[in-house]
């Protein structure tokens, strides 16, 4: 029996090619960053049930919270309460302050002396506070600051109310001092309260 040879067997080799460069190509585009839902950003998009997710992702930093034990927490809140009193300490004793020294004056000396009272008040007992907060072992150093601050600040408070109320000859040279050493000292005593709460 006659073997039937296919007389054109160079036929089959251009199918054959081109199934190979369609593979070729699948298998490259496959592992392209486009194709696995990565954007140019560094961001990986997911789309689930029709909802579209994009995460961005930073490549050069990540922050990890920091984990303190409940005394510490406690601690810290506390301070961060002491922050926000002595800024509106300070916000109170800038409005009276500047309310005597405008002209025309739009507070009058009753409503500022009992302004810089509630201040003077209100600043002592939060540096009596402060000084009576045990800290955690590590941060008695730091607190030791925190409480020195919060009383030059109740110091500076007490300074400009009697500047306010003295006699003339005075112009009002020494409450404005007063109020300007209660400034700094509020900035102290946030800069100490910054030092002592860990970065996270």
């Amino acid at each position: 029996m006659t073997t039937n040879y296919d007389p054109k067997p160079g036929r089959w080799m251009l199918p054959l090619v081109v199934l190979a460069m369609v593979a070729f190509t699948y298998l490259f585009v496959r592992e392209l960053p486009a194709a696995a839902g990565g954007e140019t950003d560094g961001s990986t998009t997911t789309t689930v049930f029709g909802a579209t997710t994009t995460t961005a992702l930073d490549a050069t930093t990540s922050t990890f919270p920091v984990v303190v034990d409940p005394e510490t927490q406690a601690y810290l809140d506390t301070l961060a309460s002491y922050q926000n009193r002595m800024t509106d300490f300070q916000t109170q004793l800038a409005a009276a302050n500047s309310g005597w020294d405008a002209n025309p004056r739009t507070v009058t000396f009753d409503q500022a002396e009992a302004a810089f009272i509630a201040v003077v008040e209100g600043v002592s007992a939060l540096a009596s506070e402060a000084a009576e907060l045990v800290p955690p072992g590590p941060l008695a150093e730091g607190h030791a600051a925190v409480a020195t601050a919060a009383q030059q600040a109740a110091d500076a408070a007490i300074a400009a109310l009697d500047g306010l109320r003295a006699p003339s000859p005075d112009t009002g040279e020494t409450r404005r001092n007063a109020v300007a050493a209660f400034d700094t000292a509020v900035a102290a005593f946030g800069q100490a309260i910054a030092d002592i709460i860990p970065e996270g």
